[in-house]
């Protein structure tokens, strides 16, 4: 079998999915994309359309994951086919473009089909088999031209949404009898369309499509079509069809007599025919069968799987997967369901007399008092009721035509329960088939009797179809089962005469109530946003689809934008959304194209929302943006408290314990006892959205959730699973205190001594809220005296509290530096929130997100905006401006604490001291004297105290209203802004040599105060810059800042002082070469050398410097494991595990040479081989390639050291290359070769020519 691969497309109700089947082997794979059908305005909730670019996009990647998935050729496929649902229309114009795509639940033709039923319902009921319905083809023509008035003129074609997708893959026109059948225009036993019914309604002829039997090859892919599904243009497309028939087909349902049950979202059963049989009454609906020569009744079920859905949800709502949830309470519980009957989702539907669906359930609170688990009785009686209406359907079926074999297909078909109680109450096997989505399987056949495999349909069937099991009746309760089925046909008979009639009546105005609609986005013009917090990538996506987006994330830029920074970035913005940058009145005043800003977090501090509502700028905010990581680090607080994880951790650290030793295993069993969650208390004080999630996930640990907050009522309590308390009762029945609360004057200090005595003796406290709300000290004082068992802070009154805080100290207390809502998944959650409350603004909505609701008044993103009068200026000043965080705001006055001279004792040898002290005051004086820098100072107040500690050196830089002065020594006021660094680092900050923000992120520069006011550095960056360097040329070099030991460390230099001969030097220089050659840039590349005498030890280049100037003092001592060898060293570079795991799976090498080499990194990531088109590059063979791995990471070690066991150097995708060498010097030289022989190979590919190689046998020889 030349191509033995056959794909079929399901267009189904929920998405597209794609079968692709083995034609010899049956063998399977299947991959699904999902869809939705959006409500259609002005048709009351009867109306939907199908977006038809979604349904091609989904088409396009359920068949490429098919191909992946399955790992097929492409050009194995032999031919393709579509099934899709019935009742979908798709008209199209003559020049392509849609005027109606509806799938089968548009019912906004009732009227019109009222109309052909009372005109044409005997005749069609007789000349198709069904009377007319709303989602037939006729009404929905006639409601066309009814409400588009000239567009059914200008139809070219009418077909369903298979053969829409048919044409847009071959060009072909065509439809088979199955689908349409569905049509309601075509006739049963003459294979034409109804010409005489067509005609009499005044419906252009022309409009119809040929109709072929399924299995008919129509065409093959446009090249378009086989690039979209990822196939070839030699790709058969044959005719498929309706998606039941479908369905039936790839259950091997083709015989007469055998019965399909179809249970997805619907549940249509039909039976086989071998000729055409109309119920004349109209109950039914007779078809063609996808099998030529063979026909359909059926009756049907109703919305069965949506209704199971709909009381999975209600039943279980928080369950991942709640309708398997529900099949399996129902297999808990017995026949008859406890005494309940329901009829939800269990229907025999009358197809002449269409009714809304309803449905009842029966129960008594008598037969369940006593059942510590209900809801498996509902679940039964669910699931019962459904099974009997399909009895109820196949009896209507059985007064037809007479049936044989029964097969469940459907979604429902993989639940064994749902099966086993059909089979139990119908008394008969019902067989299951292997594979639940037979309507792909039943197109792959047909593309599979198109292409040949297949003699005819039931050779296909013969080939790839199979069965799971076959359900046998349970004979033992086969009299409780037809007692079942008896009772609930008289309460579903009963009901449809009395109750259901007032249950539709009830719900019928709720059904056509018009969906809310967010509304069109209209065109704003061109919209242009800077997104400067961190977002995730769908929603950048969704907003640049309506403006231009450019992001700048500050975690990657590492920059927070005030003052004039700020004014320059948004110039021409219309949108800023924003997390950290200071957006105040002074700011606004100058950019008048701006219009909304959306802050990404609860407590938009760094905004002045004030300032924003003078000039009529909206401001969106995030609340709970970081609610759910908040709540997953307090319940891992409670746990580590209740288990003692922290000493259990530490425990094992210790010295003396040793392997093996089991008296301290004794003493971990005796010390490290925990207590469970288990019928705990647990009291939660405030219930916004952290505390909701948080009693979210404290629900699975059986314990009680007491929940203290005065805006909350019982039911709302309630509803998250709390019961609601007074905060003397929470504190005192307690085992856990968790804090959730805002601060407000109410609610600061609310947690003191007093209420801390009110726990419970023994009692765990958690805070990851705000520090303000309650007394440290008194929270000291109840740890220390034994009255609290410990403590669990994400957040102190002054941050960091510094290593000696008491709290930090104490052994009880788990302490971490304000990282609860530290979490990379933020970023999803608050793109979510603020791209969706700015779609909503940009359609005309009213987002519910929104700071200042009066901006919101007389919004327009192009109209003139709302300017502030000069009494509102003149307040905007007066009052207190944005802080970057709650806790500047908050703190300040702790933050004004004048920073003190550093106590530490200052190793660093005099001579640098005194020179670095003259380059200082000459960077000072410079400042003092430059105009432009007294210019900028003009609307300056800010005051930068600079504290160089490990040379006892301080500096400020004062910048009051017009004035700026610097000098030696501490300012003689208190400085907003206080930095403590090395001497070291204040250099590289002033030379530009290391980046200022990543170092004061690692803790190499200590900040307190106004970090809004800190920015004013980076504003005056470039003159200060220049300011330095000029000092530093007239001053000379200051000495080597590198090896002056950090204060607090032992007095001996980091690093052994370098001698002639030094390996450090030849380490150097080869970083010089490789940095010139530009194979190593300047922040990316390190090398590494083995101390000569020593296996365990090791030279490496320093993190953070720039690689074009370094020197030997500089490297780094470590050994194999990473650890630092000298006390004060510098940290070395963050790859360090690549070139130690090389270095321990390498015994015979010395070097280790990490090169960002362009060529070399082009060559990985195209996948091209590395070539031996010289005798050097014979040499490596084909280096071995790394996908990209995270850099630093342990798995990236592990994934170069277990390339390198054989070989001398690794391709990394996306992140150079990676040399072993026997020396440096062989080291350096390889990387060279590879680099070169890197750049030849892409060369000739550039020019269209295959690289020249080396004889093989050539190449093996000096490979060896």
């Amino acid at each position: 079998m030349e191509k033995p691969w056959l794909m079929g497309i399901d267009l189904g109700g929920g998405g597209a999915r794609c079968v692709l089947v083995h034609a010899g082997t049956g063998e399977q794979f299947s991959a699904a994309s999902a869809w939705q059908f959006s409500p259609a305005p002005g048709t009351f909730g009867t109306g939907f359309d199908i977006d038809l670019d979604a349904a091609w996009e989904a088409v396009g990647a359920a068949c490429r994951a098919a191909l992946t998935s399955s790992g097929a050729d492409n050009g194995l496929v032999a031919a393709v086919s579509v099934a899709a649902m019935r009742y979908t229309n798709v008209f199209v114009d003559k020049a392509g473009n849609t005027l109606l795509a509806v799938p089968n639940r548009d019912a906004r033709a009732a009227g019109e089909s009222f109309e052909v039923a009372e005109q044409w319902g005997e005749q069609l009921l007789k000349q198709t088999g069904a009377w007319p319905l709303p989602m037939h083809l006729a009404p929905r023509l006639l409601h066309l031209r009814g409400n588009q008035s000239g567009n059914l003129d200008n139809v070219q074609t009418a077909y369903g949404l298979s053969e829409w997708l048919n044409e847009r893959l071959c060009g072909t026109r065509a439809i088979d009898p199955s689908q349409a059948s569905a049509s309601g225009l075509y006739s049963l036993a003459g294979n034409d369309w109804c010409w005489d019914v067509i005609d009499g309604l005044e419906l252009p002829r022309d409009i119809f499509p040929e109709v072929i039997p399924a299995g008919s090859v129509v065409g093959e892919l446009s090249a378009e079509s086989a690039e979209h599904l990822g196939l070839t243009t030699d790709t058969g497309v044959a005719m498929g069809g309706a998606d039941t028939q479908a369905a039936l087909l790839g259950a091997g349902v083709i015989e007469t007599g055998a019965t399909g049950v179809v249970a997805g979202t619907t549940a249509p059963v039909q039976r086989v025919l071998d000729s055409a049989q109309v119920d004349t009454s109209g109950a039914m609906i007779a078809s063609h069968h996808i099998v030529p020569g063979r026909w359909v009744l059926e009756s049907h079920c109703g919305a069965m799987g949506d209704s199971i859905t709909t009381i999975a949800r209600l039943l279980f709502p928080r369950h991942s997967q709640p309708e398997l949830r529900l099949l399996a309470e129902a297999a808990q519980s017995e026949v008859g369901a406890a005494g309940m009957l329901s009829t939800l989702g269990a229907e025999v539907m009358n197809m002449r007399e269409p009714s809304m669906p309803v449905g009842q359930i029966s129960l008594s609170h008598m037969s369940l008092a006593d059942d510590a688990a209900p809801n498996r009785h509902m679940a039964r009686a669910l699931i019962e009721g459904c099974a009997c209406a399909v009895r109820a359907n196949l009896e209507k079926l059985d007064e037809q035509a007479a049936g044989s074999t029964l097969s469940l297909v459907g979604g429902l078909s993989r639940s064994d329960v749902f099966g086993q109680i059909l089979a139990d109450v119908l008394g008969t096997d019902v067989t299951v088939p292997a594979h639940y989505n037979t309507t792909g399987l039943g197109a792959a056949i047909c593309a599979g009797v198109g292409a040949g495999h297949f003699a005819d349909f039931r050779a296909g069937c013969a080939a790839v179809v199979s069965s799971r099991a076959t359900l046998a009746a349970n004979a033992e309760s086969a009299a409780d089962h037809d007692t079942l089925y008896a009772t609930w046909q008289r309460y579903r008979e009963a009901g449809a005469a009395s109750t259901d009639p007032v249950a539709v009546d009830h719900v019928l105005p709720r059904v056509l109530k018009e969906p809310e609609q967010s509304g069109a986005i209209a065109n704003q013009g061109a919209l242009a946003a800077l997104v400067s917090a961190a977002f995730d990538a769908d929603s950048l996506a969704h907003l640049r689809e309506h403006m231009d987006v450019d992001y700048k994330s500050f975690r990657e830029v590492h920059r927070l934008l005030t003052g004039p920074d700020l004014v320059k970035a948004l110039t021409g913005k219309q949108v800023f959304v924003t997390e950290v940058d200071i957006v105040d009145a002074d700011a606004l005043a100058q950019l008048p194209d701006l219009r909304v800003v959306a802050a990404c977090r609860g407590d938009a501090v760094n905004v002045d929302v004030d300032a924003c509502t003078a000039f009529g700028i909206p401001v969106l905010f995030a609340p709970g943006r970081n609610a759910v990581a908040v709540a997953d680090l307090t319940v891992g607080f409670i746990l580590a408290l209740a288990r003692k994880l922290p000493a259990a951790i530490d425990f094992l650290g210790q010295d003396d314990v040793t392997a093996g030793n089991m008296g301290k295993m004794g003493q971990a069993f005796s010390q490290l006892q925990g207590r469970e969650l288990w019928h705990k208390t647990i009291g939660l004080v405030g219930l916004g959205a952290v505390g909701r999630a948080v009693a979210a996930r404290l629900h699975g640990f059986d314990a009680e959730i007491l929940v203290a907050d005065p805006f909350v009522t019982p039911e709302q309590a309630a509803l998250a699973g709390c019961r609601l308390v007074d905060l003397d009762t929470l504190l005192a029945e307690s085992d856990f205190v968790s804090l959730h609360a805002a601060v407000t004057p109410a609610t600061t200090g609310m947690i003191d001594a007093a209420a801390f005595a009110k726990m419970k003796e023994g009692a765990f406290f958690i805070n990851t809220a705000r520090a303000a709300l309650i007394e440290e000290q008194a929270l000291v004082d109840a740890l220390d005296s034994g009255h609290l068992g410990g403590a669990a802070l994400d957040t102190f009154a002054v941050e960091p509290p510094g290593f000696d805080h008491p709290l930090v100290q104490n052994p009880n207390v788990i302490s971490t530096p304000h990282s609860a809502g530290n979490t990379v998944e933020v970023a999803d959650h608050q793109g979510q929130s603020v791209s969706a409350a700015l779609l909503e603004l940009l359609a005309g909505g009213r987002p519910r997100a929104v700071l200042n609701p009066a901006a919101l008044e007389n919004f327009s993103w192009s109209g003139p905006r709302r300017e502030p009068s000069a009494e509102e200026l003149e307040a905007l000043k007066n009052k207190s401006g944005p802080a970057v965080s709650d806790l500047q705001r908050d703190a300040k006055a702790a933050q004004k604490k004048q920073a003190e001279a550093p106590s530490a004792a200052v190793a660093a040898p005099q001579e640098i001291i005194d020179n670095m002290s003259a380059l200082l005051k000459a960077f000072c004086d410079g400042m003092t004297n430059d105009a432009g820098l007294q210019a900028f100072s003009a609307d300056k107040d800010v005051t930068l105290h600079f504290n160089v500690h490990d040379l006892g050196i301080q500096f400020y830089i004062s910048l009051r209203n017009g004035k700026l002065l610097a000098d030696l020594g501490a300012p003689g006021e208190a400085a907003e802004v206080q930095l403590e660094m090395r001497g070291e680092i204040v250099d590289g900050m002033f030379t530009g040599t290391i980046d200022t923000m990543e170092c004061a992120m690692n803790g190499e520069i200590s900040f307190m105060g106004d970090a809004a006011k800190a920015m004013t550095l980076q504003q005056m960056n470039a003159d200060m810059e220049r300011l330095y360097k000029e000092a530093r040329e007239a001053c000379g070099d200051p000495g080597d800042l590198a090896s002056i030991p950090r204060p607090g460390s032992a007095t001996a230099k980091a690093a052994r002082d370098v001698a002639p001969g030094d390996i450090r030097e030849d380490l150097v220089a080869i970083m010089q070469e490789l940095y010139e050659s530009q194979v190593i840039t300047a922040t990316g590349g390190n090398i590494s050398v083995r101390i000569p005498d020593t296996e365990d030890e090791v030279w490496i280049t320093p993190s953070r410097l720039f690689k074009g100037d370094l020197s030997p003092e500089v490297m780094v001592r470590i050994n194999l494991q990473g650890d630092s060898l000298d006390t004060g060293a510098r940290s070395p570079s963050s790859e360090w595990a690549m070139h130690t795991r090389i270095l321990e799976v390498k015994d015979e090498a010395r070097a280790v040479i990490h090169a960002h080499a362009p060529n070399a990194t082009i060559l990985a990531n195209s996948g091209l081989p590395f070539l031996p088109i010289s005798t050097e590059a014979a040499f490596f063979g084909n280096i071995p390639r790394i996908p990209f791995t995270m850099p630093g990471t342990g798995e990236l070690a592990e994934a170069v050291g277990k390339a390198m066991e054989d070989e001398w150097a690794a391709l990394m995708i996306n992140h150079g290359i990676i040399v072993a060498g026997r020396s440096l010097r062989r080291a350096a030289d390889m990387v060279e070769i590879i680099e070169r022989t890197a750049e030849v190979i892409l060369g000739c590919y550039a020019v269209g020519k295959e690289p020249p190689v080396l004889p093989e046998k050539d190449a093996k020889y000096f490979r060896k």
